[in-house]
């Protein structure tokens, strides 16, 4: 029986993603020089002919990595801030989402941050996705504002400041430097330190902004 054309699509949907995390594996592990397609073909059990068809080259392999931890990235923040009606308890489980998924991707982090392989830019719809990852933060900022949770100062700038807490927080648990804390408490509490300053005084609180 011939297998439809979804069966199909699902099937190179799967392999795609197997192929993303063993190669982002390799990446961490023995370095960009130790990433080649051959190399991930075999340490994934699959043809070199599946691979180089569907990334072309290790340029291509990198743009698919770099978009993959992106999309994770964009869901789990989308998720999260879909499941509180309460504008500030969404603003905090999105915190806790952005952990979560670098916890779980390790291996895409530094792909995705960092400068792990010279020379390495992303295409436009890699940086269209990282940026679209990031808008549910600055929409969850503005949610606060407008429901009088935060204030003091635009979305934009309190998010970065909230993104760049976060980021750092992780990016010194995945580097082990959080060995005499507990790092989900010292996360927890970095959250509340960086939030506070954006938090109006009682009596201060502004009515939501009717729009």
């Amino acid at each position: 029986m011939v297998p439809s054309v979804p069966a199909v699509k699902s099937h190179t949907a799967d392999l795609a993603a197997r192929l993303v995390d063993e190669a982002a594996r390799l990446l961490a592990s023995e370095g960009a020089g130790a990433l080649t397609l051959r190399r991930l073909a075999l340490a994934s059990g699959t043809s070199t002919m599946a691979v180089y068809t569907l990334y072309g080259d290790k340029q291509g392999l990198l743009r698919a990595m770099y978009q993959a931890g992106f999309e994770r990235l964009g869901r789990a923040l989308r998720a999260a801030a879909s499941a509180h009606d309460d504008p500030l308890e969404a603003l905090v489980a999105l915190g806790h989402a952005y952990r979560d998924t670098a916890l779980a991707n390790p291996h895409l982090y530094d792909l995705m941050f960092g400068a792990t392989v010279p020379g390495f830019v992303p295409d436009e719809s890699g940086q269209a996705t990282a940026d679209a990852a990031y808008e549910p933060l600055v929409e969850g900022v503005r949610r606060c504002l407008d429901a009088g949770q935060l204030g003091g100062t635009p979305a934009e700038r309190i998010a970065l400041h909230l993104w760049s807490v976060s980021h750092g927080m992780v990016s010194l648990e995945l580097a082990g430097h959080l060995k005499e804390a507990d790092p989900a408490t010292a996360y927890t509490e970095a959250l509340v330190y960086a939030g506070l300053p954006f938090v109006p005084a009682v009596g201060e609180i502004s009515p939501p902004t009717v729009r």
